[in-house]
């Protein structure tokens, strides 16, 4: 039986910026898939339900191909931002509460993207993200906490800074300056400057600009965590953020891959910089912020 605040969401959703029938296509026109997707929102941006027993294949295999609809149609807009639980509905769980609030702010996700992310923005977060393991001092003068530590979310939003500002110069000055040398276009020759927009926490910018788009992270690790597209396991690439180990419907830690199998984050213990292996587990989730070459 589909849950009261199920119907409650559906109803309006129809009319919200004309996608009422693109739902309807992706739904299958059966309120089972409906539950499904909508489901699978709120899996990607607060976590696994902790009344769902969850497996990694799951975690990663929610939404296959049968549901993929071309990225050009995917809504810029999260049809589901204007819904609201009542206070009084019972029927609702905290997860489900957690989730009505996070859709507010959270990017419309497509089934997990399969492919390798590639470019001049990918490879400099991963030299960058290794540069500020050798040195954690490269991070922004003041943003670390005592000589040689740092937190998550201020690691990783200060690669995608440096990454998103690859994709607008043409080389990659942080690492550069982190003494990893410059990443320069493919040719070599340094891209000149274009008309750039910042996007906030990943969103694709519209169709019809031809500006570069700059990704501006939040600054706490439950707020990046809603950010992004979904990504395979299978297709993690350098830059993509990872983030694992929820507490009350959030992540609580979070790094960038530098690798197929290992990202950069940081020790909760000692508060280093800390190079290693992927996680693994029902309650990962892969995100990316960054465009890459097409």
């Amino acid at each position: 039986m589909i849950p009261t605040w199920v119907w409650v969401l559906l109803i309006p959703v129809v009319g919200l910026c004309g996608v009422g029938g693109m739902l309807m296509t992706l739904a299958g026109n059966t309120s089972t898939s409906a539950a499904a997707d909508l489901h699978y929102q709120c899996d990607s941006a607060v976590g696994p339900d902790p009344a769902v027993t969850t497996t990694t294949s799951s975690a990663t295999t929610s939404r296959r191909a049968a549901d993929t609809i071309p990225e050009s149609e995917a809504p810029t807009t999260n049809p589901y931002a204007e819904w609201t639980i009542a206070p009084d509905d019972t029927d609702a769980s905290t997860w489900q509460r957690s989730c009505a609030s996070a859709m507010r702010s959270a990017s419309w996700q497509l089934p997990p993207l399969q492919t390798v992310n590639t470019g001049l923005a990918v490879e400099c977060a991963r030299q960058f993200a290794l540069a500020v393991v050798r040195n954690p001092a490269t991070l922004e003068p003041g943003r670390n906490g005592s000589p040689g530590t740092a937190d998550a979310a201020t690691l990783t939003k200060s690669v995608i800074d440096a990454a998103s500002d690859a994709a607008m110069t043409g080389q990659c000055l942080a690492a550069a300056g982190a003494g990893t040398g410059t990443v320069g276009s493919s040719s070599g020759a340094t891209m000149p400057r274009t008309e750039s927009t910042q996007v906030a926490c990943g969103r694709p910018s519209s169709s019809t600009t031809t500006a570069r788009s700059s990704v501006v992270l939040p600054s706490a690790i439950a707020a990046q965590g809603v950010c992004g597209q979904r990504v395979d396991t299978e297709a993690i690439s350098p830059g993509d953020l990872v983030f694992w180990d929820y507490r009350s419907n959030a992540p609580t830690r979070v790094g960038i891959a530098v690798g197929s199998t290992q990202i950069v984050t940081v020790d909760p213990d000692s508060g280093q910089v800390v190079e290693q292996v992927l996680p693994t587990g029902g309650d990962v989730r892969v995100k990316r912020v960054l465009k890459g070459d097409s």
